[in-house]
């Protein structure tokens, strides 16, 4: 599978080539005003469409995950609310 990824205005256009039939296209619009998050959304909505079947029992899985930068110095927690260690 070859997979185009277009910014556009407002979202992202996905071109998927090389599967049955005729290339497809995906619009997929961001849904609110951070481009990290929406990013980040879109990466999961390529994994849970085309990316390899995985379950809780898989060996191996994909996550995307949106953490502060190593330099950043706001507050210390991840996107998802829990804290962050600062050990090395």
């Amino acid at each position: 599978m070859i997979f185009e990824i277009r910014k556009a205005r407002n979202g992202y256009v996905l071109k998927v080539s090389g599967r049955e039939g005729a290339p497809e296209e995906v619009v997929y619009q961001e849904k609110y005003g951070d481009e990290v998050e929406c990013f980040a959304d879109f990466l999961r909505y390529l994994d849970e469409e085309y990316g390899p079947s995985t379950s809780r029992y898989s060996e191996k899985r994909i996550y995307v995950n949106v953490e502060p930068g190593d330099k950043f110095e706001g507050k210390n927690e991840t996107a998802n609310g829990r804290s962050r260690s600062t050990h090395r």
